[in-house]
């Protein structure tokens, strides 16, 4: 199977970039953390510096290990899910589903290893100038060494390399376990079929998320923790709302049955959401959680500048919000792009068919874009809402005033990335695609 492993890593070259970009900048942000960690656990590191650089990485390490693992898992099931065929083949030949499952989870381990030490050395850039900027700041004092060491760094890297074969150990556990020889379940009754605990996860995820957020409620205003509780509790509502991607789509099929006079493409949008929805479910989970997050945080900042908040805390907090909502924001766009790419390239054949049946490339297209931007919509709305909630208690404390978790600007250039980077992509690699596929 190791022999099958390296030939099937050749042959799938562009799932394995995929895969490799997302577990690349994975573990930039995880390493980046444990040098953090590093530093304050390092002896010659003074007891005073040494409670913000053990707590901040710990608090921020953790739910950034949790998001690198969602993005893998779905990612890997994104790209399995066009090598429907070759497993099946791979199984007709005698190959086990454990064995189809070993064969899968190899190739991951193999192109996350290949990424290591690049993600290392990434690591060690990004904590050396986080670790300057507090320090510039004042947060800590002047004498404070950049001192990670090797094990944390590593350990790291290993926890990303077990979190990739955790993703594809369950990415790949469905599609292994697939009868080879019996037709593959409808896309649209595979995805609306609900896991036995998915939406009870979804529930206490929002709910730890809320109660995190509320805890803040009966803190002092000045306290460092009213931040470290909300940012937390911003991922945990946002990634709640992503694990309920299939609901948020069942809801806009609802909303899109209501309307009656459609032009074709939007008519075909529409049929498309309705029959295979799990072709824009990785949109809306990337997107969500992307809107969730960094609109959660910016407005949390915006929030803690109206409070007027100069001392060294405040400022090194607000760089540090800064600079992880653009890390997040690079990793999810990542994401984002590489399942977008993944999921239009594997309907070649679909678009083929409406070519045949008298569809113009520009009808395709427009199909295409409306099925996203159906998808970007839901997304942009739930991901908005969440991330409201979540800082609103923020905002009671810091200010008195509530409308403050409501500040357009943060969700502005939040919203108009995401729609940017969703809908470009989109009609980038649908427009080369439907050109392609045209017989």
């Amino acid at each position: 199977m190791i022999k099958i492993a390296v030939r099937s890593f050749a042959y799938h070259r562009t799932a394995a970039i995929a895969t490799g970009l997302v577990a690349l900048v994975g573990t930039i942000l995880v390493t980046s953390m444990m040098t953090l960690l590093g530093t304050g656990l390092a002896p010659s590191t003074a007891a005073a510096d040494r409670a913000f650089l053990v707590q901040f990485p710990l608090i921020m390490g953790g739910w950034t290990v949790a998001i690198v693992l969602f993005a893998m898992v779905s990612t890997i099931s994104v790209a399995l899910a066009g090598r429907a065929g070759e497993i099946a083949g791979i199984r007709l030949i005698g190959a086990g589903p454990r064995q189809v499952q070993w064969m899968l989870v190899v190739e991951t381990a193999a192109v996350t290893a290949v990424t290591a030490p690049f993600g290392l050395a990434g690591g060690y850039v990004i904590g050396r100038i986080v670790t300057g900027d507090i320090q510039a700041a004042g947060l800590t004092s002047a004498t404070l060494v950049f001192a990670p060491g090797v094990l944390l760094p590593v350990l790291g890297v290993l926890v990303v390399l077990a979190a990739s074969v955790l993703a594809a150990w369950i990415g790949s556990r469905s599609l292994a376990r697939r009868s080879p020889v019996a037709d593959a379940p409808p896309l649209a009754r595979r995805t609306r079929a609900t896991p036995p605990g998915r939406r009870v996860t979804a529930t206490l995820m929002i709910i730890a998320g809320l109660g995190s957020s509320a805890a803040v409620l009966g803190m002092d205003p000045s306290d460092v923790l009213t931040t470290a509780m909300t940012g937390p509790g911003c991922v945990l509502v946002a990634v709640g709302l992503c694990v309920l991607a299939p609901e948020l789509i069942a809801l806009v099929n609802r909303m899109s049955t209501r309307r009656t006079h459609r032009a074709a493409p939007s008519h075909l949008a529409a049929i498309n959401l309705s029959a295979a929805p799990g072709r824009v479910r990785p949109t809306v989970t990337f997107l969500t959680l992307f809107v969730g997050v960094a609109a959660g945080t910016l407005s949390m900042q915006g929030i803690e500048n109206a409070a007027g908040t100069t001392d060294s805390t405040g400022q090194v907090l607000a760089s540090i919000n800064y600079f992880v909502v653009a890390l997040i924001a690079a990793f999810m766009a990542i994401a984002l792009t590489n399942n977008l790419v993944a999921s239009i390239s594997q309907r070649r054949t679909e678009f083929a068919t409406m070519s045949l049946v008298g569809s113009t490339s520009t009808q395709t297209h427009r199909m295409l874009v409306r099925e996203i931007g159906a998808a970007t919509a839901i997304s942009v709305v739930a991901g908005s809402m969440g991330a409201f909630l979540a800082v609103l208690p923020f905002a009671i404390v810091k200010t008195g005033n509530p409308l403050q978790a409501a500040a357009p600007l943060p969700y502005a250039i939040t919203i108009a990335i995401g729609i940017g980077v969703t809908l470009g992509v989109s009609s980038l690699v649908g427009r080369h695609v439907i050109r392609t596929a045209t017989p």
